[in-house]
């Protein structure tokens, strides 16, 4: 049998580092989209403040286009706007795009134009900065500078080293399997995975609410980061005064300039706490909207993935990833998580996560597989029903009764072939994977899948089969990233 190794360990550590540059390219599509949406409001109906983190950059932007009105004209101005809006809009889908497919000529470009917009930024604002501390308050002047340069200096120099980072990465599949569009199989999906949304059916009060408290806390999220890494916006308000203050009105621009600090840094406070609002929004959404198998699957040819595991497995926290400091300061995932909470996140929109629920649990969440509560008499025959009506199946290994037992069934049901083998995360001292090793080594060998001599890997996380081929998925990180990487690239490949 010919056997594919797929080494995850060292694209996951590129995915880590570039991983707060994917957050925040979708958080910036949304910010942007809702800017244009705010501004749209301003200048055609004149209602003002609807998305209050942009409102200096839309004032900033009608002063300027009363400036450059008579050179060009009003409409003429607001074409080139709208062109480079569309120009700006296109560039940040092309880089999201071109980490998830890790197009290596791209990123490159990419990277060395993030510099020379750098440079061509420091240009544009060093007047602008020097004006201020020249005129106005010193107070301004510094939270002015430390604005700019976080947003025109700092934070596109570290991008521009994360993307050529991912040009250079050997083994691609964590990258790839962060979005993966085929696991999104309309619009609506893979918009709501873009934004960290939930994908379950809106099928009761609790899920649209579910739906709506994440949507709050994306929009929230995203407000408070933007004004946290902008400083409040100071560098949009610096070009207003650099605009508007000139001769007699000095004085009180630099009343107003001493005013607006006072305000950024109350203002600052006030983001950091909507930050962890945001965040405990998320958290409480991704637990609401339970659902059982019977309220997903409805239909005799309902599609569906197969979740098997030990019952002990749903207590096991998965090591937390080593995410900079950027990256998790853009993480929507509350840690600490589990293992069902990754393979449900990959599976919510294209395939309904099903699992027989664990005897004497006490409430169900929302962000975990749909479950089916069953007497001891039952579970048998509506397993071995499942495994043979299951689109995919995917299975945690572990040398348990029950888990020997489905783990037959697999292979007596000739189901080996659309089954992801996933290794306890538990599991780790030796002795306890040559026990496992034990147990699924000769099933293999006795159902002719594997050859004599076979052995587990210890480096292993799990395998699959695929085409007649044995595929190991290798990756020593064995954190939340790496389940849910695993199991994203085994639901998107053809294993016919």
């Amino acid at each position: 049998m010919n056997t594919q190794t797929i080494e995850q360990t060292a694209s996951e550590v590129q995915l880590h580092r570039v991983l707060y540059v994917l957050k925040f390219l979708r958080g910036l599509v949304l910010h942007f989209l809702l800017a244009v949406l705010a501004a749209l409001l301003l200048f055609v109906a004149g209602i003002d403040g609807v998305y209050p983190i942009a409102t200096n950059f839309i004032h900033a932007a009608r002063a300027l286009s009363m400036q450059y009105q008579a050179p060009i004209g009003l409409v003429g101005y607001w074409t080139v706007v709208s062109v480079l809006c569309a120009g700006l809009l296109f560039l940040l889908i092309w880089i999201y795009r071109s980490i998830t497919n890790v197009r290596r000529i791209a990123l490159r470009f990419q990277a060395m134009l993030l510099l020379i917009m750098c440079l061509s930024n420091v240009n544009t604002t060093w007047p602008e900065l020097k004006f201020a501390f020249e005129n106005l308050s010193t107070e301004f002047a510094i939270l002015a500078a430390l604005s700019a340069g976080s947003l025109l200096l700092v934070f596109p120099v570290s991008v521009a080293i994360a993307l050529w980072g991912v040009s250079r990465c050997p083994e691609r599949s964590s990258l790839l399997a962060t979005l993966d569009p085929r696991l999104a199989p309309n619009a609506w999906t893979y918009l709501n995975k873009l934004l960290d949304l939930p994908r379950t059916p809106l099928q009761t009060i609790p899920t649209a609410a579910a739906y709506v408290l994440s949507l709050v806390g994306t929009i929230l999220l995203i407000a408070s980061v933007m004004h946290l890494l902008s400083l409040g916006g100071l560098a949009n308000k610096l070009a207003l005064l650099a605009m508007a203050c000139k001769g007699d009105v000095m004085p009180e621009c630099v009343e107003v300039s001493s005013g607006w600090a006072h305000q950024t840094l109350l203002s600052m406070l006030v983001a950091l706490v909507a930050f962890k609002i945001a965040t405990f929004l998320q958290a409480t959404a991704k637990r609401l909207g339970v659902l059982s198998v019977s309220d997903v699957i409805k239909k005799p040819n309902e599609r569906f993935v197969l979740y098997l595991r030990p019952f002990d497995a749903d207590n096991v926290i998965l090591p937390r990833p080593r995410l900079p400091l950027l990256s998790r300061l853009f993480s929507f995932t509350p840690f600490p998580v589990r293992i069902e909470q990754e393979l449900f996140d990959v599976a919510d929109g294209y395939r309904l996560l099903i699992a027989v629920g664990k005897p004497g649990e006490k409430g169900m969440r929302g962000d975990v597989a749909y479950r089916a509560y069953l007497d001891d008499s039952e579970w048998h025959e509506y397993v071995m029903t499942k495994i043979r009506s299951a689109d995919r199946i995917v299975m945690v290994l572990k040398d348990t009764d029950g888990v020997r037992w489905e783990f037959g069934r697999v292979i007596g049901e000739e189901a080996i072939m659309k089954t992801l083998f996933l290794f306890d995360p538990a599991v780790r001292k030796p002795e306890e994977w040559e026990t496992l090793d034990k147990m699924v080594a000769p099933m293999l060998q006795s159902a002719g899948v594997a050859p004599e001599g076979f052995a587990l890997k210890p480096q292993l996380i799990g395998f699959f089969f695929q085409k007649g081929s044995l595929v190991e998925i290798i990756n020593t990180n064995r954190t939340a990233t790496s389940y849910r990487t695993a199991f994203s690239h085994f639901l998107a490949e053809n294993l016919r």
